[in-house]
Parts: C-alpha cells; structure tokens; sequence
C-alpha cells in the first residue's frame, strides 16, 4: 500500500547548505544587502531624514502609524507561510514560530510611541495602511502560496539586516529630535531584535529552506522585490510630507 499523503516535512532531507558552505553563502547574500542600502540611500528621497536632527512630524508620524500597520499585516502573511513552512520542513518551521511568539505584539511598541505624541489609537485604526504596504502583504501571500515560503522568509531576513545596520543611528538621532520619553517602544523593539539576534535566527531558517543555488539566487531577487515595493512607500511619503 502506498501513502497517499505528501509534504508533510516527515522525511528529513539532507541539507543543502552544509556549515561552512552556509556562512560563505551568508556572507554573500549580506554583502547583496549591503549593496541595496547604498543603493537606497541614493534612490530614496529623505532617506536618511530620521538621522537629522529636526524631523518632519508629519513624516514621522506616518511612519510610526504604518509600523503598526506594516506589523499587523505582515504576522497574517507570514503566519500563512508558516503554514506552508510546515509541509516542507520541520525544523524551519520551529524556528519560525518561534520568531513570530516574539514579533507578533510588536505593533503595541510603535503604537506607544505613537500615542506619546498624541496619536490615539483609533486614529490609527481608522488610519488606512498605504496602497504599497498593502501590496506588499499580497505580494507575500501571493509568494508563499504560489512560489517558496522562502521568499516570505526573505522579508524578515532584510528587515532583520537593516534593522541591525541602520535603526541604532535612527533611535540615538530620534532620542535627541523627537526625546528619548517618545522612543522608548521603538527602543524596546531594537533591543529584542539585538539581543535576541533576529538576523542570526532568521539566517538559521534561510539556510534550512535554500534547496539549491537557484533558491541562492532566487533569494537575491525577493531582497529586490521586496525593497522596490518599500521603496514606493517611501518616495510617496516623503512626497505627501517633506516635499509638500
């Protein structure tokens, strides 16, 4: 008798990415990374513009709404890719759900910030997330349901990455524009993704789903992908705000 029952992550595959060949791999995709946030810095306007030491509340504040939004939206997607994360390996799928038990609530860190500067919660609920947030969770869903649950991966790598590299000069910049009594949710938010090593946990699953060097590849496009939908967002806000 044959078991009709398929991608359930029972049989154990051997590892693509052995240990030594995962951190020559790791170094690679971070150095690709390294690349997009020059590339950013020159193509997105204001892009630096929570380093400066007066910032545009309007600007902030929209960032600080669409945090929350960003949050909220992306847990649903990518607990929709843990789903599929399940079928194809247990053991990134541990690892992933364990990172979403601590990113989950993550949205009440910005929303506290938000509210120390008057924005009450239901001025954000009724706050419509941006047209480009929105399509960048579809653009996640329609990844994890249509493509490789790695790809949705692939955004928390890159916000885990940047975050690492560029938010410690935002929040000692906002301690000083904006007071560090209104940073201390956005602070929080740093110091778990620090300590806890969010870039190393995320790389840890990465490595576990990268199947073949196509999936190396394939990860580089995604980073792409994902920053041009981010992008969007940005070069519109700082249109609506700085540039108004």
């Amino acid at each position: 008798m044959i078991n009709r029952i398929k991608d359930t992550a029972i049989i154990r595959q051997p590892l693509f990415l052995g240990p030594e060949r995962s951190q020559d791999v790791k170094r690679e995709i971070d150095d690709f990374l390294d690349t997009k946030i020059i590339e950013w810095n020159n193509t997105v306007p204001s892009a630096k513009h929570l380093e400066g030491k007066q910032v545009n509340q309007a600007y902030y504040r929209q960032t600080l709404i669409e945090h929350c939004w960003r949050i909220r939206l992306m847990r649903s997607a990518q607990c929709h890719a843990l789903h599929k994360i399940t079928r194809v390996n247990a053991e990134a799928a541990q690892l992933y759900a364990a990172y979403q038990d601590e990113e989950m609530l993550h949205d009440t860190l910005f929303m506290q910030d938000a509210e120390s500067l008057g924005i009450s919660k239901e001025t954000i609920y009724q706050t419509e997330p941006s047209f480009y947030t929105r399509l960048l969770a579809g653009f996640l869903y329609f990844v994890a349901e249509h493509e490789k649950p790695l790809g949705v991966v692939c955004y928390s790598y890159l916000v885990e990455y940047t975050t690492q590299k560029i938010t410690p000069k935002q929040i000692t910049a906002l301690a000083d524009s904006v007071g560090s009594d209104k940073i201390t949710g956005q602070a929080a938010h740093l110091n778990t993704d620090l300590v806890e090593d969010h870039t190393q946990e995320m790389w840890d699953i990465l490595s576990l789903l990268i199947e073949s060097d196509e999936d190396i590849t394939d990860v580089k496009r995604y980073f792409a992908e994902i920053q041009e939908l981010l992008k969007m967002f940005f070069v519109e806000l700082h249109e609506k705000t700085i540039q108004a």
